[in-house]
């Protein structure tokens, strides 16, 4: 998985599961647009990518499948707000290529991924500190420019850098790094033997 801390390559696109073997494609990039790109022999990411017209500038960072609009898209913010935007909220009623405002521009965006499920997400930031959460404790909106909620306090100017999927790091105790009553939290050090 692809951490969206910068701009992207084309090599290093996020991608979710099953993307081509849905009707629908979408495709989220760096100037907060999503490009709807119906599913007709589409064989790989490339000619998936040849079906945007993007403006000057524009570069791909996130490309999922869609079957009927069900899940979530996660968007998480350097500022330490994630959000889980319900994915009817991306559902026009024709057949548009092109969205605005796919996700909030307020704060850098360091997260993307459609999920259909709740999951378990671990959060680090420039001060080394680590929350684990679920994102069942997100309500879902239709908003596509949510700021999401505070789910990383922010410390003396501290950043929430990276997202990923409690299977995706390597903890002796993931339950250590986890606040039950609640989210808007600064943290946990890594404990020796964990990694991130």
């Amino acid at each position: 998985m692809v951490e969206i801390n910068e701009v992207p390559s084309e090599d290093s696109i996020k991608i979710g599961a099953d993307m081509l073997i849905c009707p629908e494609i979408l495709i989220f990039t760096n100037l907060h647009n999503v490009y709807k790109v119906q599913n007709e022999g589409l064989n790989n990411l490339s000619q998936v990518i040849a079906e945007a017209a993007f403006e000057e500038g524009e570069k791909p960072i996130y490309v999922t499948g869609i079957k009927n609009y069900s899940g979530y898209l996660i968007v998480a913010f350097q500022n330490g707000k994630i959000g889980k935007i319900s994915m009817k909220g991306f559902q026009t009623e024709y057949a548009r290529k092109k969205l605005k405002n796919a996700y909030n521009t307020d704060s850098i965006l360091t997260f993307i991924e459609h999920i259909e499920n709740d999951v378990d997400l671990v959060t680090s930031s420039n001060i080394k500190k680590i929350v684990l959460f679920n994102t069942s404790q997100i309500n879902p909106v239709e908003s596509r420019t949510t700021k999401g909620v505070q789910v990383m306090k922010q410390k003396d100017g501290s950043l929430m850098t990276k997202v990923k999927r409690l299977d995706h790091v390597k903890f002796i105790d993931p339950e250590y790094y986890r606040k039950n009553e609640g989210l808007n939290v600064v943290g946990y050090y890594l404990k020796p033997g964990d990694e991130f």
